[in-house]
Parts: structure tokens; sequence; C-alpha cells
């Protein structure tokens, strides 16, 4: 019943490698759509928008986006609480860092190895605008996990496993990712240590996950999730 959570810069292929370890492994994938889903359950339609925002417009103050930062947080150990699941971001390492049963990991690559991919990707011809685009996205993303968990989103000390994707193919990336998660599912841990099972979860946002798992919505209108 392990969860895995996946922390990856744009363009490293971690949507990719995250969809493949869960169709392997049978369990589901949670990316930006599931927790957009069960947030819009509870009104709360903003964590898109928050969590994509330029850092500026972050108010620590605003007790909306508390609410939403805690609404976030609850979600995310009650996935983990669910097990069999792996986590597509949104500070999901830093929701979970405690328990001793969850694998997070974060897949990287170097800036030009990502950037030739998201050009490719997105058929992107302006390598200015490109660049500028990948570096906002970092931006965002480090940012989020500083303000609101007072962690650094790109220290290696905070995963379990970092693997680099401009000299690791994304099947042996897949493939290392599934031992270690076999291996953790395996281990014998201390008594005394903290796991998801004992985590009391509210059995509305049980429901809640259930029912955006199996209707996930469209995709969203930005793509900053989009490898």
């Amino acid at each position: 019943m392990a969860t895995i959570t996946i922390s990856r810069e744009y363009g490293s292929e971690g949507v990719k490698i995250g969809q493949e370890i869960a169709e392997r492994l049978g369990y589901d994938f949670v990316d930006k759509r599931i927790i957009e889903g069960i947030f819009r359950q509870y009104g709360l339609t903003k964590f898109n928008d928050l969590y994509t925002s330029a850092p500026g417009f972050w108010d620590l103050t605003s007790q909306t986006n508390l609410l939403i930062v805690s609404m976030l947080n609850e979600t995310m150990e009650a996935l983990a609480y669910r097990g069999n699941t792996v986590i597509l971001g949104r500070g999901g390492f830093a929701s979970l860092s405690g328990y001793a049963d969850v694998l997070n990991v974060r897949i990287q690559a170097p800036f030009p190895a990502r950037l030739q991919r998201v050009m490719a990707r997105e058929e992107l011809t302006n390598r200015q605008q490109a660049e500028e685009h990948v570096r906002e996205d970092d931006k965002a993303r480090r940012k989020f996990i500083q303000m609101f968990y007072n962690k650094q989103w790109d220290v290696e000390a905070h995963f379990d496993l970092v693997i680099d994707t401009g000299t690791v193919s994304t099947d042996m990336a897949v493939n290392w990712i599934i031992e270690a998660t076999q291996a953790l599912e395996k281990k014998q841990l201390d008594s005394q240590a903290v796991i998801t099972k004992n985590i009391e979860v509210d059995p509305v946002l049980l429901d809640a996950i259930e029912k955006s798992m199996q209707s996930p919505l469209p995709p969203l209108p930005d793509e900053i999730e989009a490898v």
C-alpha cells in the first residue's frame, strides 16, 4: 500500500515516468486534474490559479489561500492513507515528508535538455520565450514550496530518490522507482515509525477523492504540468 510522490522540473519527463509507474504497478495516478476535482467538490476553485500564479500574487494573510493549502495537506494525507497511489507534484513530498511508508522522488534534468524537450513538444520556435517559460515555471514551483512549506523545492535531501533524465532514460527511471517502491513495501519499519495507515481521514474527503478519480476533469487551461 505504498504511496509515491513525484516532484519534477518542467521538461524532465516526470509526467511520463509517473504515468508509466502507475500503469505498471496498478496504482492510481493523481495529477492536477484529480486534485482540482476534489477541491471543486468543496467549493474551492482557485487552487490551480494559486499554484500557477506569479509568486507576487501569493498573499500569506489571505484566509482563502491558507484554507486551500490546509485542504491540500488533508488531501495528500487522505491519498496516502488510501495507498497504491502515484502523486504528481502539488507539493506532495512536502506534505508527506514525515511518513516512513511514502517514497518521495525527484525527477530533474539539465536546463538545456529540458528546454529542448519543451520546445519540441510544444512546437515552440522562439528560444528566448521558451527559456523564459521554463524559468518562470521553475520559479513558481520553487516559491510555492518555499512560502507555504518553508522547504527548498530542489534540495536533494528532501527526497528518497533523485533521478537525472538528462543521463538516465525514462525506462530506467521507471524501473528504479518501481524497485525502490517494492523494497519499501517489504521493509520492516520501526514500531515507532509514523505511517500512513494511522492517519485519521474524513470519510467525506475519501468519498470526494473516489468521485474525482472516477470522473477526472478535462485538461485544465494551463499546461504547466505537461511534461
